[in-house]
C-alpha cells in the first residue's frame, strides 16, 4: 500500500488505528470499535484482519506480543502521524462546514467581461511549452479576461 493511498482513510482503517494508539488485539479492536462509535461503525473480521495485514506490512502498525494466540499490536510512529494528518484533515472538513452552513450572504456574480465561451485556465510560460511540444489541437483566439488580466486567458479553439 503506497504512501498515497493513505491521504484519505475509510472509516474502517482510521477507526482501527485509532483503537491502536494503545496495545489490543483483534478482537479488542472490533469491540473497541463498535464501543467508540456506539454501534455505528463494525469493522468484521475479514476487513479487519485484511487491514491489520496490511498496516503491519507498511510498518503503520507492530506486534508487540502474543497472548493466548492473540497478536497484539499497536502502531508505529508511521502510524501516529498518518493518524494525526487524518485527524487536522477531518477537523478542517469539520470547520468548512461550519462555515457554509453559518454563510448567510449571496452567491458572488460572475465577472462582467466573461462571455461563458472557452475555458478559463491559468496560463504559465510552462504550459505555453508543453502546449506547443505536445502537437495537441492548436489554439488560435485568446482572450484575456480576469482583473488587468493576472495571467488567466480564455482559450477558444478553431
Amino acid at each position: 500500500m503506497a504512501r498515497e493511498q493513505l491521504k484519505t482513510l475509510t472509516e474502517p482503517m482510521y477507526y482501527v488505528l485509532l483503537s491502536l494508539i494503545k496495545e489490543n488485539h483483534g478482537y479488542g479492536i472490533m469491540q473497541l470499535i463498535n464501543e467508540l462509535t456506539e454501534g455505528r461503525v463494525a469493522v468484521g473480521a475479514g476487513t479487519l484482519y485484511a487491514l491489520l495485514g496490511r498496516f503491519e506490512k507498511e510498518e503503520i502498525i507492530c506486534q508487540v506480543a502474543e497472548e493466548n494466540r492473540r497478536k497484539i499490536y499497536k502502531l508505529t510512529d508511521k502510524g501516529k502521524e498518518i493518524l494525526q494528518e487524518e485527524m487536522e484533515r477531518l477537523n478542517k472538513m469539520v470547520c468548512d462546514g461550519e462555515k457554509f452552513m453559518a454563510y448567510d450572504g449571496e452567491r458572488p456574480s460572475p465577472p462582467d467581461n466573461h462571455t461563458g465561451n472557452g475555458i478559463s485556465i491559468p496560463v504559465t510560460e510552462e504550459s505555453s511549452d508543453i502546449q506547443r511540444q505536445s502537437g495537441k489541437e492548436r489554439l488560435s483566439k485568446e482572450k484575456d479576461i480576469g482583473i488587468g488580466g493576472f495571467g488567466k486567458r480564455t482559450l477558444i479553439p478553431t
